[in-house]
């Protein structure tokens, strides 16, 4: 499926961004996505817009969604509706031998859908202005460089062929890693912890 562009997301909103187009890609119909923001507990800065109403970030919940909130939330949400699909989180420092790549291409071929969380800055090698945790869909993988797409409508053009070794480095900067959603059976990969669906 080739993609011109994403639907444009309020500021914080790229996680359900990529958890919405992982849901339609997997065949869930998803016609009202404006409200997965508000079900996985997204925050915004006060200075925002916030077209949604969403809660407003705080020095205990800071803007956005933690990536282990995001898991959570996105489990419980998939088990509410009877969803056989879930959200898996590997960071890159818990990859056995650093076989991230290994765990990636396997995912993908087990025809889950994979997201990488990175600091947007490094990635782009642009100056920060603040931290930029940003959560981007693997779309394509080369021997040379990985095709990535930006479904919160940030960046401009969403599509991205970024070098392995600089998708590694801006992972690694924010320790996050792979976000990878599927069936549940297929989310225990090779070269990672061992995983359960445990409520």
């Amino acid at each position: 499926m080739v993609e011109s562009r994403p639907r444009l997301w309020p500021p914080q909103c790229c996680v359900p961004a990529f958890v919405h187009a992982a849901l339609v890609r997997l065949g869930v119909p998803c016609p009202v996505p404006e409200v997965l923001p508000s079900i996985l507990g997204v925050r915004v800065r006060p200075d925002q817009e916030n077209p949604l109403g969403l809660a407003l970030a705080t020095e205990a919940h800071p803007p956005g969604i933690r990536g282990a909130d995001a898991e959570r939330e996105v489990n419980r949400m998939c088990r509410e509706l009877g969803l056989p699909f879930r959200l898996r989180r590997i960071p890159f420092q818990t990859i056995y031998a650093e076989a991230w790549e290994d765990v990636l291409t396997t995912a993908l071929s087990r025809k889950a859908v994979v997201g990488v969380g990175v600091d947007y800055h490094v990635l782009m090698s642009t100056e920060p202005i603040r931290p930029a945790q940003h959560v981007l869909r693997v779309v394509q993988w080369r021997e040379d460089a990985v095709g990535l797409f930006d479904d919160s409508g940030e960046t401009v053009p969403p599509h991205l062929e970024i070098g392995r070794e600089q998708v590694c480095r801006a992972v690694m900067a924010i320790s996050d890693g792979l976000w990878i959603i599927g069936q549940g059976p297929d989310l225990s990969l090779p070269f990672t912890l061992p995983w359960s669906d445990a409520a």
